[in-house]
């Protein structure tokens, strides 16, 4: 008799944790219906204006932004915004607008 509870104490151990070890106790996420997170970045601007010695790389230092956007992608939104500084330098006194980025998410939980 004891034999027999033994072994049937084994093979039901075994049967517990295969089905643990295969489907698990958790449901998986995977099988949920989950809608994808659509991140979309608004550009809006600031009028500053101007002092001596200001370059483009220092207002967009200074103007900076939490959101991951490379000086090479600013800049040309700057210049987008302030196409009559392309072929010239910054005057003083002159207002131009700065990009300021803004992170929208549209995410259904």
């Amino acid at each position: 008799m004891k034999r027999f509870l033994s072994i049937a104490m084994i093979i039901l151990l075994a049967v517990v944790i295969k089905i643990d070890l295969t489907d698990g106790t958790v449901p998986l996420i995977a099988h949920s219906e989950s809608q994808p997170c659509n991140e979309q970045l608004s550009v809006k601007s600031v009028p500053v204006m101007t002092q001596e010695g200001d370059t483009v790389q220092r207002l967009l230092a200074e103007f900076s932004t939490d959101e991951r956007i490379s000086l090479p992608e600013r800049m040309a939104d700057f210049y987008k915004m302030n196409p009559h500084l392309k072929n010239q330098a910054i005057v003083p006194g002159e207002f131009i607008k700065i990009p300021i980025y803004a992170s929208q998410e549209n995410c259904k939980k």
